[in-house]
């Protein structure tokens, strides 16, 4: 998944911080909204919005971007830096424009960045050494979300019902892509068989059968849900079916008897 985040960092450099901890978690480009073109916003899966805040506001050079570009469809996270220790409507203007421009809202993240402006001169600035470790932290769990939000496979078990099956996996089709799985989702359409499922597994989830083309997640029973195989597969091809039901039968399973365990040592 290609993505592309946005970024007016002006002051301090706050707002940076968080969106190099955001790109680092989805392989993502950085830029500023000086060197984004209109063939930039066609060209990637998942676009990221961000600024300080400026009077109640994200920064005008993110909002007059997003006035001149195209955004129809295209999937967007929003985020920001700001002084005051709660959001408010700071992000209001820009979700009501991506809204009139047909844009998907899949998120919003904010966190207090350090303010040495007006009536903070005084005291020597204000949220002195944010954003900090424990920020970015959330920004880039904030960025995982919105790369399982955006994935191609994310509605793909909701919206179509598995009429057959393949190798012993339930088989869904939307007429052009093949995907096998209840818990680990693999397209088989897309899928490049590079091995790199396999190798990230740390569950032995991933079989090559003699008579399959590309891996697949036959003992996907044994899935923790880490998500290693979804990051690291090139072509958007596994998703991991992160579901409270799911995190029951893993605790059970580990609880209950040691298949998780052997999954784990043994193959």
């Amino acid at each position: 998944m290609k993505t592309l985040i946005i970024v007016s960092s002006t002051y301090l450099g706050n707002t940076m911080k968080v969106a190099k901890a955001m790109a680092q978690e989805l392989k993502a480009t950085v830029k500023c909204p000086k060197e984004v073109t209109e063939s930039d916003i066609s060209s990637y899966d998942l676009i990221g919005l961000g600024s300080g805040i400026n009077f109640a506001s994200h920064n005008k050079e993110i909002i007059s971007l997003v006035e001149e570009l195209d955004i129809a469809r295209k999937k967007i996270f929003i985020f920001s830096t700001r002084c005051r220790p709660i959001l408010g409507s700071y992000h209001k203007k820009l979700k009501s424009l991506i809204a009139q421009k047909d844009g998907i809202l899949l998120g919003e993240f904010s966190c207090v960045g350090f303010d040495r402006t007006g009536p903070w001169v005084g005291m020597n600035g204000y949220n002195k050494n944010r954003p900090n470790s424990n920020d970015l932290f959330k920004s880039a769990l904030f960025a995982l979300q919105m790369r399982k939000k955006a994935h191609p496979l994310s509605a793909f078990k909701k919206t179509y019902t598995p009429l057959l099956t393949y190798e012993g996996l339930p088989l869904r089709s939307d007429g052009i892509n093949e995907v096998v799985g209840n818990v680990v989702l693999l397209n088989t359409s897309r899928c490049i068989a590079c091995g790199k499922c396999m190798k990230s597994c740390p569950m032995n989830v991933f079989t090559l059968k003699d008579n399959a083309k590309t891996p697949l997640p036959v003992d996907e029973m044994n899935c923790i849900m880490c998500g290693k195989c979804e990051k690291e597969c090139p072509a958007d091809a596994v998703f991991i079916n992160e579901t409270f039901s799911n995190g029951l039968r893993i605790l059970f399973r580990e609880s209950s008897c040691d298949k998780l365990q052997k999954a784990y040592w043994y193959k």
